[in-house]
């Protein structure tokens, strides 16, 4: 680890082609001229390489071998997505406005829904919710969502439908609201929904076309897959090459690109309906950070106001703008991808 100012290193991420060939890409089937990466494990610091094949074709980054003990990597009293939330109890009123307030934001006409809704923030689930063409009846189910702390949130602001799948939770999980988080993968769900979130978990399955089929299954027809991901057709992952920080090897398998994306869904009977960029100024200060050799874990203390080795408020707003007009290009790291069924 070192303590110099951000600066980026590439000698990295060059990638290499040799009579040892990184192998084909599992998404395209391309052999020809795919590159070899070596990003290693930052989030808690471990520093063990991994291999990654770039495909020359789709532009798929995947790992080269999952590793047999995959689970290791996401240790149940520290990886964040599986820490129980705290249950909130509202009174009884401020539900009642809250769901005026979420029929407002999905299109229902409302005096107090607007008016709350305009004392509030807009949460960005309901810009998702919104392109899914959903109500607070419609059958809403979130893929890979650990814990279940988004499902919590929706079952507050009115929806009355929710159901949450992972198969590395320990037990399923029934929070006696409404909300259940069941203890298996997307094949074993039963059911049809006319909404499916699978918010940053696509990347981590090992067999993403087989995912998308079991999904097509799932999904009735008009309805809404959303797939958000981090998409290495980015600047930041050109940046930043093996010290991006949404590389984060081993645990995602796959780092798409939008046409690696559309192959995927195009076989599994999708269209992508909509493409969203919604990266943040994470893919430059995390990224510095891996340059430096700080894990993850620890980066908490560098946001402004944290000491002096922290980042500056005038560096982070930077930042934030940066990503802004990134998204705005579609150069983001972080999209949405939007599929309907054929």
């Amino acid at each position: 680890m070192h303590d110099g100012g951000p600066k980026v290193d590439f000698s990295g991420d060059r990638g290499v082609t040799s009579s040892g060939s990184p192998g084909a890409c599992r998404i395209c089937g391309n052999a020809s001229g795919n590159l070899a990466h070596f990003p290693r494990e930052m989030m808690f610091g471990w520093d063990e390489a991994f291999e990654y094949l770039e495909c020359r074709s789709c532009g798929c980054l995947q790992i080269a071998r999952i590793p047999d003990d995959l689970e290791k990597y996401y240790p149940r009293d520290a990886y964040y997505s599986y820490q129980r939330p705290k249950e909130k109890r509202q009174p009884d009123w401020l539900l009642r406005l809250r769901h005026a307030r979420s029929r407002h934001y999905l299109g229902e006409a409302s005096t107090i829904g607007a008016l709350f809704g305009r004392l509030s923030r807009r949460p960005e689930r309901f810009e998702w919710l919104r392109r899914g063409r959903i109500t607070l009846d419609s059958r809403i189910a979130d893929i890979g969502c650990g814990s279940g702390r988004l499902l919590l949130k929706l079952q507050r602001d009115g929806f009355r439908s929710l159901v949450g799948a992972d198969p590395f939770i320990e037990a399923d999980i029934d929070y006696g609201n409404g909300v259940r988080i069941l203890k298996r993968g997307i094949e074993e769900l039963e059911g049809e929904f006319d909404f499916v979130m699978l918010h940053h978990s696509f990347e981590h399955m090992p067999e993403p076309a087989r995912a998308l089929r079991a999904l097509r299954r799932r999904v009735v027809p008009g309805g809404t897959v959303l797939v958000r991901i981090p998409v290495s057709d980015s600047l930041a992952r050109r940046k930043y090459g093996v010290n991006w920080v949404q590389w984060d090897a081993p645990r995602h398998l796959y780092l798409h690109t939008a046409k690696s994306m559309r192959r995927l869904a195009d076989d599994a009977g999708f269209d992508i309906l909509e493409i969203a960029h919604d990266s943040s100024a994470q893919q430059f200060a995390s990224s510095e950070l891996y340059v430096r050799g700080v894990p993850y874990v620890e980066h908490g203390r560098y946001k402004p106001g944290n000491g002096p080795r922290a980042f500056s408020r005038g560096q982070w707003d930077a930042f934030e703008r940066e990503a802004a007009e990134l998204n705005r290009r579609g150069e983001g790291d972080s999209a949405c991808f939007y599929l309907r069924p054929r």
